[in-house]
């Protein structure tokens, strides 16, 4: 994957759509919105400000009938972001995770139901982090919040923001 260079003034954020994944340098500013049972998953290089940012809907693509976009899954999707930052120069030593979102949006689903996906996305996110050994430096996951995120690839610093709680960064 080629990386984005944009030209933040004119063209404003750099939107990561729902199963979808890329990666840009500072000075971009990512941003993905509309994060339910969905992740938002963000990889850093702080020297060389160049992060990664997905937003994959389910947890496994072994188990998918179509399997054609690893950016719907979890799994998939951390590989690719970990290909791509490394073909960029980035070591993984140095990579920063943050993870958010997989909330459980519908109170009807039992929260230990195979039906309830946010679970199981921060679960094979986690999962497959430590098997990197990619340390997890923020989480924001759970609860039953919808979240809209930014990542400032100067700073490295994610703004969450919901609508119950406004917004803070971290």
């Amino acid at each position: 994957m080629e990386i984005i260079q944009e030209d933040i003034a004119a063209h404003g954020l750099i939107e990561v759509s729902m199963a979808h994944m890329k990666i840009a340098r500072a000075p971009a500013v990512m941003v993905t919105r509309g994060l339910g049972s969905c992740l938002g998953i963000t990889l850093y290089d702080p020297v060389k400000k160049i992060g990664a940012m997905a937003h994959p809907m389910l947890p496994d693509i072994e188990r998918a009938k179509i399997k054609s976009n690893p950016g719907r899954f979890v799994n998939s999707v951390i590989n690719k972001m970990l290909e791509d930052l490394k073909s960029e120069g980035c070591l993984k030593s140095r990579l920063i995770a943050k993870l958010f979102g997989g909330a459980h949006m519908f109170s009807f689903i039992a929260k230990d139901s195979i039906l309830n996906i946010g679970e199981k996305n921060i679960d094979m996110a986690k999962e497959l982090l430590e098997q990197y050994g990619i340390d997890i430096l923020v989480e924001e996951l759970g609860g039953s919040v919808g979240r809209t995120i930014e990542l400032d690839l100067e700073t490295g610093k994610v703004l969450v923001k919901t609508i119950s709680r406004g917004q803070k960064e971290v």
